[in-house]
């Protein structure tokens, strides 16, 4: 019997990417950009029409600042500098086009989008479902089980279990042990200083996760592992901040998100979309496009 497959969207990456890859020059009559909102529409038609996902879902990001994360460690992609203004009105431009698109969608100030595609996930994967992850972040690999596939659709690069574990040398269940042990600069969590990708993955090849690592110190200097006895010291040292960094590179898969999300289109509103569509100033060519793209959309 064929699994139902829904189609998780990480709506962020296909913002950002748009926003740096296409010219601000891409304007509406008063002169504001929409590069960010015209590449992440022209991703979200060509994926209704070339997928045609009877299930599907877009999950925002909220405030960069206000994640739970932020609240364990307030130092959590501290790094990151804030969207300009311009970026964020187009955040909010791209979720009304979603919404008038009739596409399911969801934001939360206390939950990263991740989160909202783990629990998503969590909840789909006990009915039975398949999961595609369409993104470009190795963190939401972990989510990732026998028949579910990572998707970076831009650059159509797929990976399952197993080539998850080709790419990272452990397997989706570990990729947060992995973080919590080599650190995350992209998001600054710190990890242990000193060690890497490769030694935290032959640490892991061993212990097979971060608590058993703890659990076993004292063995690691036993490693045929070149540094064995330095790393061994350096675990001994940072022993909170593994603990701490696991905890951050952990996707929520409980969030209290409501019980009842919707993952199928409901009928749009034509009166909505066009509105929308004056507001940010889309040429006839455009629209009649995005029009194109629902009928195609038959599902």
């Amino acid at each position: 019997m064929t699994r139902k497959t829904a189609y998780l969207i990480d709506s962020s990456i296909y913002i950002f990417r748009s926003w740096y890859t296409l010219p601000d020059t891409i304007q509406d009559a008063e002169g504001n950009p929409l590069n960010a909102l015209y590449g992440f529409s022209d991703f979200v038609s060509k994926l209704l029409v070339e997928v045609k996902p009877k299930f599907i879902f877009f999950a925002f990001d909220g405030s960069l600042k206000s994640s739970y994360r932020n609240e364990i460690f307030p130092e959590y992609k501290a790094n990151r500098e804030s969207a300009p203004d311009e970026l964020k009105k187009q955040f909010l431009l791209c979720r009304d086009f979603v919404e008038f698109m009739g596409l399911p969608h969801l934001s939360s100030e206390t939950y990263e989008a991740d989160d909202i595609i783990g629990t998503l996930s969590s909840r789909l994967k006990k009915q039975g479902f398949v999961i595609r992850i369409l993104t470009a972040d190795k963190d939401l690999t972990q989510l990732i089980e026998k028949g579910d596939i990572w998707w970076d659709y831009s650059r159509d690069r797929k990976l399952t279990t197993h080539g998850v574990k080709k790419e990272f040398g452990v397997y989706p269940h570990q990729i947060a042990d992995l973080l919590a042990i080599a650190g995350d600069p992209v998001d600054n969590i710190p990890g242990v200083p000193g060690i890497g990708l490769k030694t935290a993955v032959k640490l892991l090849n061993r212990f097979e996760t971060a608590e058993n690592i703890l659990n076993n110190i004292e063995k690691i200097s036993k490693m045929k592992m070149r540094g064995s006895q330095r790393v061994e010291k350096l675990i001994h040292e940072h022993k909170e901040n593994i603990v701490l960094s696991k905890k951050l590179t952990l996707i929520e898969t409980k969030a209290k998100l409501g019980k009842n999300l919707r993952i199928t289109k409901k009928p749009h509103n034509i009166k909505h979309l066009d509105n929308f569509f004056s507001r940010v100033s889309f040429s006839e060519k455009r629209r009649q496009r995005f029009q194109e793209t629902l009928k195609q959309y038959n599902v």
